[in-house]
């Protein structure tokens, strides 16, 4: 990977340079038993998932806006997507209290949920944003991803 001061251009970064320093910080940054997973950067998305592409963790660059989306993301069936949202939505205090008031729990299509949060970009994206937006994630992830474990062992009976 090229050095921050490579990627950076008058101080700011592209969106995919952005998403690969978000990443590699994130990398970094988990906690060990959450290092095997996969990853992708398509577009303005990184996506982070442990089972499924479907069920990913995904931090997503709306530059139209100037807002950013940390987030856990359900695009998979939509019965399975919902029943996701309906073992998270009775445990969304607990949530809450882990990663912050701001996380909302929604139905965001017809068929697909998710978990997230949006921020202000407040102007250019730079490396300093990049690694609060890679704790923020590696948070969602430490939060969440030991619910999931528990959900998936109950969906599976």
């Amino acid at each position: 990977m090229p050095s921050l001061d490579a990627l950076c251009h008058h101080g700011a970064v592209r969106i995919r340079d952005f998403l690969l320093l978000a990443y590699e910080t994130f990398a970094r940054r988990l906690a060990k038993r959450y290092r095997d997973h996969e990853w992708r950067v398509r577009f303005s998305l990184l996506q982070v998932y442990f089972e499924s592409p479907s069920v990913h963790y995904e931090v997503w660059v709306q530059r139209k806006t100037g807002r950013i989306e940390i987030g856990l993301h359900f695009e998979g069936d939509p019965d399975e997507n919902f029943r996701w949202a309906a073992a998270l939505a009775p445990r969304a205090i607990e949530i809450q209290s882990k990663l912050g008031p701001a996380v909302e729990l929604e139905e965001w299509t017809r068929s697909w949920t998710r978990l997230h949060e949006t921020r202000s970009i407040d102007g250019k994206l730079t490396g300093a944003l990049a690694a609060d937006v890679a704790e923020r994630l590696a948070q969602f992830v430490e939060a969440l991803e030991p619910v999931l474990e528990e959900e998936r062992v109950a969906f599976a009976r």
